[in-house]
């Protein structure tokens, strides 16, 4: 009876270490994988920051250590990602965030970056008036993962494509519908002539009720 006990102890000690190092194996992954996402869209920004204040020049094929997460200037001098083109960078200090914005937003390119949702024909972030800005929520530490940490009066920094950088100051966070559009169309009328940036993204419980958390910051 004793020798039945101890080979059942021993296989749930074995299976129990197995389910363990499966677990860590897991989460090492997951976190490398997280690190290696974080690293291609801060590199991308830091690129385009050396690109618009004229510190770098035109990236030359075979000799970039930004080939292996495909960025790149193309003929017409305009920095992309992985095919869309990169019109600014976005800094949160409060969270640690430092990512490129895309100029528009698809399944590809909300999967590598930040993208702007409004105006769906940007043509210059910073300007008088609102963007929208849609990053993905996947509550870990990547693009707007975080946002639900933000308060009013914290600084969320612009940079565009004509070297100005912007900082705003949120004076608004809400939870809101998919749906609603209605804090989109600020015109410069409304913003009385000041630049204002909306970040949008998933709250924590969207999968169930399908919100959205929205926070809206307006130019120093």
């Amino acid at each position: 009876m004793d020798e039945r006990k101890s080979k059942a102890l021993t296989i749930t000690l074995v299976a129990i270490i197995v389910v363990i190092v499966g677990v860590l194996s897991y989460l090492g992954y997951t976190a490398l994988k997280e690190k290696k996402v974080e690293d291609t869209y801060t590199q991308a920004a830091n690129e385009f920051e050396k690109k618009v204040s004229g510190g770098s020049k035109k990236t030359q094929k075979g000799n970039s250590t930004l080939n292996s997460v495909n960025v790149n200037l193309d003929s017409s001098q305009r920095q992309q990602m992985e095919g869309y083109n990169i019109i600014g960078t976005i800094e949160i200090p409060k969270v640690d965030l430092k990512c490129a914005i895309l100029d528009e937003v698809t399944k590809k390119s909300i999967e590598i970056a930040v993208a702007v949702m409004y105006p769906t024909n940007i043509t210059l972030l910073n300007e008088p008036g609102n963007v929208v800005i849609y990053g993905h929520n996947y509550r870990n530490t990547l693009f707007f993962s975080r946002n639900d940490e933000l308060e009013i009066g914290d600084e969320i920094r612009i940079l565009d494509e004509t070297g100005r950088r912007k900082t705003y100051e949120i004076f608004n966070i809400f939870e809101t519908t998919m749906t609603d559009t209605s804090f989109y169309n600020r015109t410069s009328e409304i913003t009385e002539g000041k630049a204002e940036v909306t970040l949008s993204t998933c709250t924590d419980d969207a999968s169930e009720t399908d919100r959205r958390l929205i926070v809206q910051a307006r130019e120093k």
